[in-house]
């Protein structure tokens, strides 16, 4: 292996830089992740250390490193391929003939992680009288984050626009006049967490429209007081259905028929 061909494909700067997008995309795209997935993601990244961003391990020792299946291993490289966290360059031998395999993690846009949620421009400091009492100068750290809620509060209103980006724009419509704008992303957080739990064909906004007509229902059954548990909960029962429905229509339309169909979980579900 030629080590400065390595850092010709290094394009992140150091390890902190690495980790903060390789984060920004886990906390955006984790629901929709296979845990076979997540273990080979995991995998990888450790193994891009040494030039940040370029791991170089052979298919065989990621198998082993997960203990997953080689076919598991293969689809989930593709599915990282295509949700563009990394790339397969394929190297050359001096002598002309295909080297191995490298695997460069690729920069992501948007970043976001929790820690960014609130907004930069903070008031500026004013100076606070001097008290003798040293405890009294100290303040726990519950004590801080109300105090730095209050003063965002009365900095600028918090709406709708400092929403994370990867929230669908139909479900913040749907879901806003209902729970407010802080409860938006714990709502999207609970349609994601059903939808980890099913194999479904497709991406998570591919079934918007399903996801928005239940919580709509869920608000309904709530206000109406036909529900006794808490609304977010009784949504994420009513997505465990419509998904449960979704995964025995699409298995019909894709072939599989009565002969493939898991009755036996059905059963016990």
């Amino acid at each position: 292996m030629d080590w400065n061909s390595l850092k010709d494909h290094q394009r992140f700067k150091d390890k902190k830089e690495l980790d903060l997008h390789v984060r920004s995309f886990l906390y955006k795209r984790k629901a929709a992740l296979s845990e076979g997935t997540i273990k080979v993601l995991t995998f990888i990244w450790r193994h891009a250390v040494k030039f940040p961003g370029v791991a170089f391990p052979k298919r065989v020792t990621i198998v082993k490193g997960t203990g997953l299946s080689e076919s598991t291993v293969v689809r989930s490289l593709r599915c990282l391929v295509s949700e563009k966290l990394i790339e397969k360059v394929v190297t050359k031998k001096p002598n002309g003939r295909q080297g191995g395999n490298l695997l460069v993690f690729l920069p992501q846009p948007n970043l976001f992680l929790p820690s960014d949620d609130t907004p930069h421009d903070t008031p500026q400091k004013t100076e606070t009288p001097r008290q003798d009492n040293p405890q009294a100068a100290k303040s726990t750290p519950e004590t801080e984050k109300k105090q730095r809620k209050s003063s965002i509060s009365k900095v600028v209103p918090f709406d709708a626009s400092f929403l994370p980006s990867f929230i669908p724009a139909s479900f913040i419509d749907t879901s806003l006049p209902f729970v407010g704008v802080e409860q938006v992303l714990p709502a999207w957080r609970t349609a994601q967490s059903s939808f980890k739990q099913w194999k479904l064909q497709h991406p998570v906004e591919h079934y918007m429209d399903k996801i928005n007509e239940t919580f709509r229902q869920a608000v309904f059954a709530y206000k109406k007081g036909m529900v006794r548990t808490e609304l977010l909960r009784y949504f994420y029962g009513g997505l465990m259905e419509v998904f449960k429905q979704l995964v025995r229509k699409e298995g019909f339309e894709a072939g599989r028929g009565l002969i493939f169909y898991d009755w036996l979980e059905e059963m016990d579900s």
